[in-house]
């Protein structure tokens, strides 16, 4: 059973696109006084996967005709992590400059945060738990066996973050 497990390392199964905006202003009220004001809305979005490291399952037991398995935590990969160009948005009044590239990209950094904080919307836990256990119940009937799990399914916000890698 072990074998078959590790053929398949990571199975992701669930899968979202988030989007979140980034907003900043950099004006002190004694700078806008004076100088005035900058502000900007960023659109970033990034494609988010679950699922869960069959490598890591640590206790799988067989007892007759039953198998024991406690799944690991998920993992939550958040990649190809993109901004919108083409929809920032921003104001800048008096004689301030325009945000440059170099400081739109450094805000844009606070999507992922952002994205982070959104994953209790996304759902994204309990389609990749449900998806491994369907796929070791596979494999266990092709082996003649029953499945009990012990996983597992309800996460705080902050648990979702450090599932984040």
């Amino acid at each position: 059973m072990r074998q078959a497990l590790d053929s398949t390392p990571m199975l992701y199964t669930a899968e979202a696109t988030a989007k979140v905006f980034v907003e900043s202003s950099d004006s002190p009220e004694s700078l806008r006084r004076y100088f005035g004001e900058r502000t900007i809305i960023i659109p970033v979005s990034a494609n988010v996967k679950a699922g869960i490291n069959l490598r890591e399952i640590e206790d799988i037991r067989i007892k007759g005709k039953t198998l024991y398995v406690t799944l690991p935590d998920p993992v939550i990969e958040i990649e190809s992590t993109k901004v919108d160009h083409a929809g920032i948005a921003s104001s800048i009044t008096g004689i301030r400059d325009s945000f440059s590239e170099a400081e739109i990209a450094e805000l844009s950094k606070m999507g992922r945060d952002k994205i982070e904080d959104k994953l209790p919307e996304l759902g994204l836990v309990e389609p990749a738990i449900t998806q491994a256990e369907e796929t070791i119940r596979g494999i266990a009937s092709q082996l003649g066996l029953e499945v009990v799990f012990d996983v597992k399914t309800q996460y705080t916000p902050l648990e979702l973050k450090n599932l984040v890698r």
